[in-house]
Parts: structure tokens; sequence; C-alpha cells
């Protein structure tokens, strides 16, 4: 098999690309953080995959279902693509605990990476925690923390995590360095 492994950016979702209300699924309460279209637009175009990485237990809750989480899942994909974004792929835990995939485990990064051939030393993880970016510690993936708050600190050993204010801020780094490697 002659394939090229790609460059990833996984992204989480509620706090870090849409407002998190706290479980969002319903369609009146998407609400895309400022940026991000034009930071996933630029990732986008410069060659990365788009892949959505989220813990979801309102499900294992019971505040929503499967069903009620794919909808949503859907409409966001909807207006991603009205916006010239496309995502590869949504992977989400339904789960509360127990299982293999919730973050900060990893199945749901390995599965993307077997599904779309990435390269975890070309890639990157933004989220709003470091369950988040659980993967930069076992993988050569360099991880952003979207924090708004100055107090937030890098576990030591942590060196290839960043704390950036927001999905566009991150994007503007990883192309940055992108551009400095080549």
């Amino acid at each position: 098999m002659n394939s090229k492994k790609k460059p990833a950016v996984f992204l989480d979702r509620d706090g870090t690309i849409n407002v998190d209300y706290g479980y969002v699924y319903q369609k009146e309460k998407l609400e895309f953080i400022d940026g991000t279209f034009k930071a996933l637009r630029m990732l986008q175009k410069a060659g990365y995959l788009l892949i959505i990485v989220t813990n979801q237990s309102g499900v294992a809750r019971g505040y929503f279902s499967i069903n009620e989480l794919e909808e949503f899942h859907k409409y966001m994909l909807s207006i991603l693509d009205n916006n010239g974004i496309n995502i590869d792929k949504i992977y989400y835990c339904p789960h509360l605990k127990g299982c293999d995939c919730r973050k900060p485990k990893l199945q749901m990064y390995y599965r993307a990476a077997e599904d779309f051939d990435v390269d975890f030393s070309k890639s990157y993880a933004i989220g709003d925690k470091m369950s988040d970016l659980a993967i930069c510690k076992s993988e050569p993936v360099k991880g952003y923390l979207i924090s708004l708050s100055q107090n937030d600190e890098i576990e030591k050993g942590e060196a290839k995590i960043k704390i950036c204010k927001s999905v566009l801020e991150a994007t503007i780094d990883i192309l940055g360095n992108s551009k400095m490697r080549n």
C-alpha cells in the first residue's frame, strides 16, 4: 500500500469550537466561537484533516439520546459545510465511565488514526481541558489548551502543549510552526 500518512487536527467540540452551555445538543444552542470558521478553513486549506473528538456523557446521563446527538451533529456539519469547512469525522463517547473511549483515554484518537492514516508526528490536538490533550502524552502530537485564564498551568513535562485563547490563535501558531518546519 502506497498511502502517505496525513496530518490532522483533533478538535474538542464544546468550549473549543462552539460555546459550551453544558450538554449542548439542541440546534438553537449551537453557537460557534468567534474565529472558528476562519481557523478551520485555514487548517483545511493547509492540508490538515479536521477530526472532532468529543465526550458526550449527556447520553449516559439520560439528557439526550444517541439519535438526538447524531441529529445535532448533522446540523453542526451542515453549518460548517455551508461555511466552506469539511469535518472529516466526528468521534464521540456517549459513556460516563467504564469504557476505553472517554477522554482522557485514547481509543477515539487511535480509531481516527487508523481510519484516516494519520501521522501523529505532524498532528495537533486543540481543547479546553487537559483531558482533550491526553493524546499528547502518548504520541508525538502537539497540543493547544484553550483558556481565557492566565492562571492555567501546564504540568511539568508538557512541553508539547501551549496555552492559547482560541482555536484561531492556535491555528495561527500551528500554521506558523509548520511553515518553519518546511
